[in-house]
């Protein structure tokens, strides 16, 4: 299968990488693509994620998850905020080895193949590596821009479908 084949959109090749957390510093060299974020306030690391089109790689989900929400849903939205994803890892450095390797290159997903990390990005995924070496994911509750049944976001088959039936997380 070529590469065209699996994108999900054509835009995700805007994707710049993974932008990593202080508390999660330590798996920056699992990454391809990853930098290690220059703000050091959540909340402005969200807003320098957006900036960079990169995906938050960190281990403080609960701040992240508040700040993201507030960032991509503000009153009286005029364009889009949407981000490119989050991946929480789990907080000790062993755990983050036994499950990291498995996600270096992307998300698999059962019945239909490999999500590169810029397709779960462009998707804005919000990804889960639990303690346990479990992968969790959601979506997140996407901009009305993108949301917009005729001009909205195009996904690809077979991706459209998967995407569609995950748990949306942000959802009023």
């Amino acid at each position: 299968m070529g590469k065209i084949a699996c994108q999900v959109n054509t835009t995700e090749t805007r994707w710049a990488g993974f932008l990593v957390d202080a508390d999660a510093e330590a798996a920056l060299p699992f990454f391809p693509k990853a930098t290690k974020a220059k703000k050091h306030d959540d909340r402005e690391i969200v807003a320098e994620a957006w900036e960079e089109g990169r995906t938050i790689v960190t281990s403080n989900a609960d701040d992240f998850l508040r700040f993201i929400s507030i960032f991509q849903n503000p009153p009286n939205n005029n364009d889009c905020r949407d981000l490119w994803g989050l991946l929480v890892i789990p907080n000790t450095q062993l755990d983050r080895e036994k499950g990291l390797p498995s996600l270096r290159l992307g998300l698999k997903v059962p019945k239909i193949g490999l999500l590169r990390w810029p397709a779960a990005g462009f998707l804005n995924l919000y990804v889960r590596l639990t303690a346990e070496g479990q992968i969790q994911i959601q979506r997140f509750k996407r901009c009305s821009f993108c949301e917009h049944p005729e001009r909205g976001l195009t996904i690809k088959a077979p991706w459209n479908k998967w995407y569609r039936s995950l748990p949306k997380r942000g959802a009023s």
